[in-house]
């Protein structure tokens, strides 16, 4: 029902604006960094900013498998709904993910099965940062920051009417998926209105990707059963601009419903359903009676995230304060997570369901930040209110409600000197966590700088070093029993310290010979991390595992080289990429789910008539460099190739029609950095096609 009334706002809006003159050319679009306003080569210490064309025309993926491709930036997937981004070997909850420099408040640092709920339709761009900037506008980013920008409230006025509308399928999962959204100044109101939903089946794998152990035996399934996923997303913002800044109000409402496949908890038919089993002659355990067969048990999470943001800007005349932004936000979100039993032998299905497990998180939060920059210098100053309600009731109820409170200011400053550019961040939070289980409350100060030079025309250096503290999460300090998705009853510890992650960045960049080249090397010594730790102990019929700390290092490095080449009729860019993490516990043993190394060649064609085409062969390596508890992961060789078109019907339509093709070769694969990597194998072979309509 919610999906037949969004696809009836969204046709409202297009009729609304039917007869409105359409622009004669589209508005340019500029790729900055949306956090400082400014651009990319003033941020401290940036990975990426990937620009949102790119995104709609891939495949329908999670946020973390979209950014995997990316240099330093890798994915913890469980399946095709989750995939939670790690960055140099860093994930969960110190990896902070944005909409619009504002925190996403859901759940998924409370389990590796949980997505990051983001609704990444209509997108301008994503930025994915590190460095004294990111003080701003996130605690305890240790790993740093994913920024997903939306022009849902336009900040600027819309001079051209615009409509899209969009579709596309792909084989891996037998997926379809469409899209459309309009923006438009209506009488001095600016509109942005955007819908997008994919419904993705149980997707392929390669032959034998299951291990021989698995409980399917000598049939090779070629799909992965409860692997589907399906997203609807909608977003509506208004705003006005006028020359003293501009006020906006957004909604947006993203839901979905994703397979779980695989969890720990064994279904015994014959305990839950009695009657329906014997004890064969001779004795032994229970066994179905004949001519009755045992349901298919599906475990799937459904999700709803609503979230209302007002949001605006001030500009002074005068003083010592330019300009002022502000921001309030109200986001609601619940995750229900259910067991459902399908009787095939019944003529019409149907699904019995268990009472579930439900997550519940209410959030509020407000935020201040004034320009205080002159002429060539950078100076912003933020406060941010936050006040977060988590609830887990039903089945597998782990964690006391908790209340966390949240108070944090932040500065930020950039200068240009003569010797070298300086950009400096520092960083004040008060955190307190309320729960039946145990208090937590602490103040935490963190701060970061980078300093750059140019050495010489053709050679540029970069050191940045930082100091930066995490609170223990919710569920690291209060968690208290069986969490059946990582096999464990988990039990958390109210006296965990904060993290403490010292780090440097080391940067090299040259242009030489054609070849513009990137070297990054960096260490990361965290004292007090926290990690799960089994005891080996048994409770409830599972291993009791507990969060506990110790001092740990990350360190690697990062290589980047690229060669453009102008050819007639375009140009060709050749790229290699490598990065390597180590990470390791300072009284000894490796850290569990480190990502491997990776090494990534891309080919890609912009062509003067609007055909563009990417090859990117990824080669991850074996990851034999395991904790005691783990596997070694075999490493893959993966390929991706896509094509793309724009075909103008006139001077202000335009057809896109993009062609991609993932896992080509259609390898068996696995991420180190799972939980579940041996059961849950990557997709394989995908193919797909979509296509764009804009006028």
């Amino acid at each position: 029902m919610k999906k037949l009334i969004y696809i009836g706002l969204s046709v409202i809006a297009c009729s609304v604006v039917a007869n409105i003159s359409l622009a004669d050319e589209l508005e340019e679009v500029i790729v900055t960094s949306s956090l400082i306003d400014a651009s990319a080569n003033e941020i401290s210490n940036p990975l990426h900013i990937v620009n949102g064309e790119s995104i709609s025309d891939d495949a329908s993926q999670s946020l973390g498998s979209l950014l995997d491709g990316l240099v330093g930036v890798s994915s913890s997937d469980f399946g095709t709904g989750v995939g939670q981004p790690v960055i140099r070997g860093l994930g969960g909850s110190r990896v902070k993910v944005l909409n619009n420099g504002k925190v996403v408040r859901d759940i998924s640092s409370l389990g590796p099965d949980h997505a990051n709920e983001i609704d990444l339709g209509h997108l301008q761009q994503i930025e994915i940062i590190r460095g004294p900037s990111s003080l701003l506008y996130a605690n305890g980013a240790i790993g740093g920051i994913i920024n997903v920008v939306d022009n849902t409230i336009a900040k600027q006025d819309i001079e051209s009417t615009k409509f899209n509308a969009g579709g596309g399928y792909e084989n891996g999962n037998s997926g379809h998926a469409g899209s459309a959204s309009f923006v438009g100044n209506i009488d001095g109101i600016n509109l942005t209105s955007s819908f997008q939903y994919s419904n993705l089946d149980a997707y392929n794998i390669p032959e034998h990707a299951l291990h021989e152990e698995d409980e399917h035996g000598d049939h090779d399934p070629k799909t992965l059963e409860n692997s589907d996923f399906e997203k609807t997303g909608f977003k509506l913002g208004l705003s006005k601009v006028e020359d003293w800044g501009y006020v906006g109000l957004s909604y947006a409402d993203s839901s979905s419903t994703y397979g779980i496949p695989f969890h720990g908890e064994h279904h015994d038919h014959c305990e839950e359903h009695p009657d329906d089993c014997e004890v064969p002659v001779g004795g032994g355990d229970p066994v179905l009676k004949e001519g009755i067969e045992e349901e298919e048990e599906r475990i799937f999470a459904d999700t709803d995230s609503e979230t209302i943001n007002v949001e605006g800007s001030y500009n002074f005349n005068s003083g010592i304060v330019n300009r002022a932004d502000y921001y309030i936000r109200r986001t609601d979100y619940v995750l229900s997570e259910q067991h459902a039993e399908e009787h095939a032998e019944e003529e019409e299905e149907e699904d019995h369901h268990d009472e579930g497990t439900i997550f519940k998180n209410n959030s509020n939060e407000f935020g201040l930040t004034l320009d205080m920059g002159q002429n060539t210098t950078t100076q912003k100053l933020t406060l941010n209110i936050a006040q977060e309600e988590f609830s887990i009731t039903g089945d597998e109820a782990f964690l006391e409600p908790t209340k966390s409170d949240e108070l944090t200011l932040g500065y930020f400053t950039s200068n240009e000197f003569a010797l070298a550019h300086i950009d400096f961040g520092v960083r004040y939070d008060q955190i307190e966590r309320k729960s039946a289980a145990g208090n937590y409350d602490d103040n935490l100060t963190s701060l970061s700088a980078t300093i750059s030079r140019e050495l010489s025309e053709k050679l540029g250096i970069s050191l940045g070093v930082s100091s930066v503290q995490k609170a223990p999460s919710s569920i690291e300090l209060f968690v208290n029993g069986p969490h059946l998705v990582t096999q464990r009853f988990e039990k958390g510890d109210a006296s965990l310290s904060p993290e403490k992650a010292n780090n440097i960045d080391l940067v090299f960049n040259t242009a030489l010979a054609g070849f513009d080249a990137n070297l990054t090397f960096y260490k990361n010594s965290i004292s007090n991390y926290i990690y799960l730790q089994d005891t080996g102990a048994e409770q409830e019929e599972l291993s009791v595992s507990e969060y506990r700390q110790q001092d740990a290092i990350f360190e690697g490095y990062e290589l980047e080289l690229s060669r453009s080449v102008t050819l007639q009729d375009g140009s060709l860019e050749v790229s290699v990429t490598r990065d390597y993490v180590d990470a390791q516990f300072k009284q000894g043993g490796y850290i569990p789910r480190t990502v491997p190394t990776r090494n990534i060649l891309s080919l890609g064609y912009q062509g003067a008539n609007d055909l563009d085409w990417l090859v990117s062969i990824k080669d991850v390596q074996k990851q034999s460099k395991v904790a005691a508890s783990e596997t070694v992961t075999d490493g893959y060789q993966w390929i991706n190739f896509s094509l793309s078109k724009e075909i103008k019907t006139s001077d202000s339509e335009v057809l896109k029609v993009s062609f991609f093709a993932k896992n080509l070769l259609h390898k068996v694969a696995r991420n180190h950095s799972s939980y579940v990597k041996d059961e849950v194998p990557l997709l394989g072979r995908n193919i797909g096609l979509k296509a764009n309509y804009s006028f």
